[in-house]
């Protein structure tokens, strides 16, 4: 998985050895079948860690379900908390 990640961060950082210098505009086109789709680095993050998930065995949809309300609980636990605290911070002027 770090492996995958500085490729991703290597590809979308700028190579620091390059001066910026003056590249003229394509115009664009409209797709053709010709055409392939672009795997951009975010998009095969995205698919790495969908393989790594599904890599599990039983691994089922309910799991996944499951783990998002547990953390989207926890998230929105933690921004009662932090509301609450603003609030009695501004009550005591």
């Amino acid at each position: 998985m770090l492996k995958h990640r500085s490729h991703y961060l290597d590809a979308i950082a700028p190579n620091p050895s390059v001066s910026p210098g003056f590249e003229p505009r394509v115009a664009p086109r409209p797709a053709n079948d010709q055409d392939t789709p672009v795997a951009s680095a975010a998009r095969s993050l995205q698919a790495d860690i969908a393989r790594a998930f599904a890599a599990k065995n039983g691994w089922s949809v309910g799991q996944t379900v499951a783990a998002g309300v547990i953390f989207h609980l926890g998230v929105f636990c933690a921004l009662g908390l932090a509301a609450g605290a603003a609030l009695a911070q501004l009550a005591r002027g």
